[in-house]
């Protein structure tokens, strides 16, 4: 008698109604041999599902070929930290993440993550400007990509397939691509799901060239967001406005557009909106060193408002009750802003009336814009700075519909005007 194996005859236990037991089988027999092959097979098949599934990472969307992951930034988790992850632990120390990302390691994105992934379009470096947008997924960034599309500017596009943790993720997505970029650049950062660009490159160097000194320039709102306590908090620093409020009139002498030269300035928008600004490479180097120093000193809870003091900040003189994430990117911006115009910085500048960077907040509607020049209803290609904000005069060139009414604004632009982000607008 030859070798033999011992297998479970399932079909004749089930015909004999008997209880499973083991049986003797030929190894010989081709029944127990295409069983037995089966079942490698389909062993060999979960082994591979496995493998696949845990080397491809978390899923990313649909993304364009024309962007590829900057080398370095991979957020790859090895089956003990992705094991880590599925059981509620933190799968990142600051010993596994990139040095340039270990300020920021308290915050709750590295509960998850252990990199931020950088995208990039081709030859991204190659360009004056270089636009910085944080999306955790492809549909959440493709219109705000679309809209830069031959505009000749460099993209970077931060946190494809992540999960969201909360407003930190945009400003480490910023110093992850800031890391990942060679040589001195004009930089502008903005919000992926609710902003349009309208202007091209050389425009946007332009205007910001106009603005004497400038090295940073911030879009703003009329309100100031979060809330300090006192809700007056940084509306008592009179010389600090005062200074802003002259640093503004700059900016809106070279915004506005041809027969709104007599316009009046709107001056109702007085807070940094942190979705959207530009800079240097210095100053925002700058900028994110002043955040960074808050994150080591105070952890996850920082900014510190400017004016405070380490110890009231400490004792609880402010507490973040707005969001349900103690950090605040808002709240960085307007501590900075509000730092640089009480020292006097003549390079800094708040765009009150929304004469590059226009934020619109809750209170746009369709009826505060005009298409001056576009020809009929529905143009075939988008001309620069096509879009007049009204109540200023301002020609912005890239607009931020920010807030639950304004999203809806955006939708009544793009159905109306489709070339200002084609293709993927859809």
């Amino acid at each position: 008698m030859g070798a033999s194996t011992i297998v479970v005859d399932v079909e004749r236990a089930r015909l004999e109604r008997a209880p499973l037991r083991p049986t003797v089988a030929r190894a010989d027999d081709p029944f127990a041999r295409r069983r037995l092959v089966a079942f490698l097979a389909l062993g060999a098949l979960c082994v591979a599902s496995f493998a696949l599934f845990y080397a491809r990472g978390d899923d990313v969307e649909r993304i364009p070929r024309e962007l590829t992951l900057v080398e370095g930034t991979k957020n790859e988790l090895t089956l003990v930290e992705r094991a880590r992850r599925a059981s509620g632990g933190a799968v990142s120390t600051p010993r596994t993440i990139p040095t340039t990302l270990s300020p920021w390691w308290s915050l709750r994105f590295f509960v998850t993550h252990k990199n931020m992934p950088v995208y990039e379009s081709a030859n991204a470096d190659a360009h004056e400007v270089i636009v910085i947008g944080h999306a955790a997924s492809w549909a959440l960034g493709k219109t705000w990509y679309a809209s830069l599309r031959g505009k000749n500017v460099g993209v970077k596009i931060t946190g494809l397939g992540t999960s969201y943790s909360g407003f930190a993720d945009k400003l480490i997505g910023l110093r992850a691509a800031l890391s990942a970029t060679k040589g001195d650049h004009l930089f502008v950062f903005s919000d992926t799901t609710d902003v349009l660009f309208l202007c091209r490159a050389r425009e946007i160097v332009d205007r910001l060239n106009a603005i004497r000194g400038f090295t940073f320039l911030s879009s703003a709102q009329p309100k100031n967001w979060p809330v300090v306590p006192g809700s007056d908090y940084f509306e008592t620093m009179t010389e600090a406005n005062a200074f802003k409020d002259a640093q503004a009139q700059k900016v809106h002498d070279v915004g506005v557009a041809g027969g709104f030269e007599n316009a009046r300035r709107e001056n109702e928008r007085k807070w940094a909106n942190s979705g959207m600004f530009a800079a240097r490479r210095e100053a925002l180097e700058r900028y994110l060193e002043y955040i960074e120093n808050d994150l080591v000193k105070f952890g996850k809870k920082a900014c510190k408002p400017f004016g405070m003091s380490d110890a009231d900040f400490v004792n609880g003189a402010y507490e973040h009750t707005t969001n349900r994430d103690p950090f605040d990117d808002q709240l960085c911006m307007n501590s900075y802003l509000q730092s640089r115009f009480a020292a006097g910085d003549e390079g800094v500048f708040l765009d009150e009336d929304g004469a590059i960077f226009l934020s619109t907040g809750d209170y746009a509607s369709a009826d505060h814009f005009l298409f001056p020049e576009f020809s009929g209803t529905t143009p075939a290609v988008a001309q620069d700075a096509s879009l007049v904000y009204r109540r200023t005069g301002a020609r912005p060139c890239a607009v931020h519909f920010n807030g639950v009414a304004s999203h809806a604004v955006l939708h009544d632009v793009l159905a109306i005007f489709p070339a200002l982000a084609p293709e993927f607008s859809r």
